[in-house]
């Protein structure tokens, strides 16, 4: 039984119409430590974290073949079921469990603070309720990342600030609840793997093998990025506004739709120029009085490996042809 993420998400939708109905193995609001199994009408089980008698996100599902999807395999695999979290009337009715408020917090190494040790259960508080406050994404999309590497969590709202008084699909609080530590990479889209190894990659650049990305980039290479974007665009919003605007080069677009692997463009491009800055210091630059850019084999590198991400991030939107093209420096890379 070959199982996708939109099959699971439909079942979870059928549950919430009340078409499949759930039945667990103790009342969540009578034992309120602990998972709860529910046996599912369609043959399917559904294990749920209890925190509380609070719905505090799924740990496994069962398929009628006896194969199971953990949580490892939904933070992997399907990351719009590992933050599915119903409504109060769904949590309720379905689950018979309060519904909670959670949502992402992303944190980079070098900003780790008080969450440094974080883990499943630790609950981190502001001194106080003034700023700087908590910041809590509803969802992975909305998350911004700035640096990498960093850590990830899924946490529980405990103590929001009112009113919120924003524009934004985030919660401010002053103290949450750690549910559980993510994988960075569902950052990045279904291919996050990919896109953090080459970050990893480019992060750890020489000037040797900057100039090899160089010297093995293909010449159609840059144009197919600007097609990207198009492709990327009409896809996310059913039209491209802007379909002779050469994109090549562009790292976010100016819509605030991101990409398909979310800031991972800016931080390939952030990476190859930490390398740069690191290395050749100032000789790996030229400047004006506003502006500053790469130059020599830095830029080219720097080019080289927003192809990378293009191509290993969104395969999708190339055809395999097209991949070849935008890989070539990262296939030859070693040499």
């Amino acid at each position: 039984m070959n199982v996708t993420e939109d099959d699971v998400l439909g079942v979870l939708k059928q549950i919430e119409t009340g078409d499949v109905t759930l039945v667990p193995d103790y009342d969540p609001q009578e034992r309120i430590n602990g998972d709860v199994s529910y046996r599912a009408s369609n043959g399917w089980t559904i294990e749920v974290s209890n925190w509380s008698g609070e719905f505090a996100g799924i740990v496994e599902i069962g398929l009628p073949n006896g194969s199971v999807l953990d949580i490892d395999h939904l933070d992997r695999h399907m990351p719009g079921v590992a933050e599915y979290f119903p409504d109060e009337d769904v949590a309720w009715r379905a689950y018979r469990m309060k519904a909670v408020e959670t949502g992402f917090i992303y944190l980079s190494d070098d900003k780790l603070g008080r969450f440094a040790d974080a883990k499943e259960g630790t609950v981190v508080s502001n001194p106080s309720r003034e700023p700087p406050w908590i910041i809590v994404d509803h969802s992975l999309r909305d998350v911004t990342v700035a640096r990498w590497p960093g850590r990830l969590w899924l946490a529980r709202v405990l103590d929001r600030l009112e009113p919120q008084d924003h524009r934004g699909n985030y919660t401010r609080c002053v103290s949450v609840k750690i549910v559980r530590e993510m994988p960075t990479h569902n950052l990045f889209g279904p291919y996050g793997e990919q896109v953090e190894r080459a970050l990893r990659f480019a992060g750890g650049l020489d000037r040797e093998g900057a100039e090899r990305l160089a010297g093995h980039r293909h010449p159609d290479a840059a144009d197919l990025t600007s097609q990207g974007w198009h492709r990327w665009q009409a896809l996310a919003t059913g039209t491209d506004n802007t379909p002779d605007r050469d994109m090549r080069g562009v790292v976010r677009a100016a819509n605030n739709l991101k990409s398909p692997v979310g800031h991972g463009l800016s931080l390939a491009h952030r990476a190859v120029w930490d390398a740069a800055e690191r290395i050749d210091g100032a000789a790996a630059f030229e400047e004006d009085e506003d502006e500053r850019w790469l130059i020599g084999p830095w830029a080219a590198a720097g080019s080289a490996m927003l192809e990378t991400v293009w191509g290993l991030g969104a395969p999708d939107l190339f055809d395999e042809a097209e991949r070849e093209v935008l890989l070539q420096a990262w296939d030859r890379r070693e040499g």
